[in-house]
């Protein structure tokens, strides 16, 4: 009976925080990250994001946060972007994923490349596989390394599909794109 009755406090608790009631609601975690990551440095700001703003993070706010001139502030963003994104609902998590890996800016390909590495598994993505396939010819190969360990990562959801990519990263013309697909598919 306890089990029974923690499991629903659980069951419950997840459904509030779908609904915004989170310990760091996505607002709050934005203007943390404009504040350069630092909970502390952001806290005046994050207070104020949280009582003005519904707790949503547009898309335009992402982008602005993958395209900072600041590459910590890019790299901050690539590493909670998949935290952001269980809050999306499928579609806008397809849609997000599909417009960035086929954007013309480079740092959206790249934040959305080291982003699927992390995907929760709560939370699938419709076409993250195809992202993959699609960002392994991408023509930056900071790109096409960050797909190499996202595809090593995610190589139990489609093994021939993503051991297929791997392959033919390790045969790419950029030699750390090369080594970072040899030594995933254990070819050091």
């Amino acid at each position: 009976m306890f089990k029974r009755e923690k499991t629903n406090h659980v069951r419950s608790t997840r459904r509030s925080r779908r609904r915004g009631a989170s310990l760091l609601a996505p607002a709050a975690l934005a203007a943390v990250l404009a504040a350069g990551g630092d909970v502390r440095a952001g806290a005046p700001e994050t207070t104020g994001a949280l009582e003005e703003d519904t707790g949503e993070i547009s898309h335009a706010q992402l982008r602005r946060l993958a395209e900072h001139p600041d590459r910590e502030r890019r790299l901050s963003l690539a590493a909670t972007l998949p935290a952001v994104m269980a809050w999306m609902t499928p579609i806008e998590r397809m849609a997000l994923v599909s417009s960035w890996a086929t954007s013309r800016s480079p740092h959206l390909r790249l934040a959305i490349a080291r982003a699927l590495r992390h995907m929760a598994r709560e939370a699938p993505t419709p076409g993250a596989l195809s992202a993959i396939e699609h960002l392994a010819g991408d023509p930056d190969p900071a790109v096409r390394a960050a797909v190499a360990e996202a595809a090593w990562l995610r190589r139990r959801e489609d093994p021939t599909r993503l051991i297929a990519v791997l392959h033919r990263l390790a045969e790419d013309d950029n030699l750390f794109v090369q080594e970072v697909a040899r030594l995933a598919l254990g070819d050091t």
